[in-house]
C-alpha cells in the first residue's frame, strides 16, 4: 500500500547538493522524483537523517530535512523533505 498523499512525479535532472555530512560540503546528485513537499535523490554519499540539505537546479533551490537514505543498487536513495511546495516554487522560476 502506498502512504504518500501527494502524487509524486519522476525526473532525471542533475542537482547540486550542499550539506554539512559531505566531504567538501558538496556532491552532485540526481533528482529521481518530486513532491508537493519533498523530493528523492540518487547519490554516491549518504546523508545522514536529520541533516538539512540545499539542492540546486537551474534556478531553483530548496533547503529540506534528510528523511530517509537508502541504497539504491550501487549508489544510495536520499528522501527530502522541503517546506516550500515544490511544484509553486518550480513554477515561480519557470516563469521568469
Amino acid at each position: 500500500m502506498n502512504r504518500r498523499s501527494r502524487t509524486r512525479f519522476r525526473t532525471d535532472l542533475t542537482a547540486n547538493i550542499t550539506c554539512a555530512d559531505l566531504p567538501g560540503g558538496t556532491a552532485r546528485a540526481r533528482l529521481n522524483n518530486l513532491s508537493v513537499h519533498g523530493l528523492s535523490l540518487i547519490m554516491d554519499k549518504k546523508l545522514h537523517v536529520g541533516s538539512i540539505a540545499k539542492v540546486e537546479w537551474g534556478n531553483v533551490t530548496f533547503m529540506g530535512e534528510v528523511v530517509y537514505c537508502q541504497s539504491h543498487g550501487k549508489e544510495i536513495l536520499v528522501g527530502l523533505k522541503v517546506e516550500d511546495p515544490v511544484y509553486e516554487t518550480a513554477k515561480k522560476y519557470a516563469n521568469q
